[in-house]
């Protein structure tokens, strides 16, 4: 019975693919993470600058590794549009992403995979009074057993350090 466990916990994890990643699209495509994931945060930053500076390093993930030590490298076609697919290593973990949701210089929206977890991540850039931007990113992550491989607050420190470096490099002249 033990030798079986890992080949039916692939199955049982398997079995759901299909209807999460769809699910989980269509929440993207609305600028929406997952409600019902085990794993939830928000967060937001004013940065100093304009928000069509930050959209620039923001929607050019080839220039991450230059600004977001987290990520260690990133493969795709140049800056990203609706329906791009990209990949990047945040972390340790190599992600593969999908663009849902592109509207130029105010929402980004992706889903992300890695293994069986599945991941929305979704940015919006506010402009404010006086040449500020209230950048604001959510994200959630949901599959089986994620609990024991990720946990709550990793995904809370990884996106405060998202957008404290974003912040940085921004806010350069």
């Amino acid at each position: 019975m033990r030798r079986g466990f890992p080949l039916l916990c692939l199955l049982l994890s398997l079995s759901a693919c299909g209807t999460a990643d769809s699910r989980q699209s269509s929440l993207a495509a609305q600028g929406k993470t997952d409600p019902d994931a085990p794993l939830q945060t928000t967060q937001q930053i004013s940065i100093n600058a304009p928000a069509d500076k930050i959209w620039a390093l923001l929607a050019n993930p080839q220039a991450w590794p230059g600004w977001n030590p987290i990520i260690a490298q990133t493969s795709a076609p140049g800056t990203l549009q609706s329906g791009s697919l990209f990949s990047y290593n945040a972390d340790g973990m190599s992600i593969h992403a999908a663009v849902r949701e592109f509207i130029s210089s105010q929402a980004l929206a992706w889903t992300g995979d890695v293994l069986n977890f599945h991941a929305i991540q979704t940015w919006t850039l506010t402009p404010q009074p006086g040449g500020v931007t209230l950048v604001s990113t959510s994200e959630s992550v949901s599959g089986f057993l994620i609990g024991l491989f990720f946990s709550q607050a990793r995904l809370e420190r990884g996106d405060h350090s998202w957008l404290k470096n974003l912040k940085a490099a921004a806010e350069l002249p």
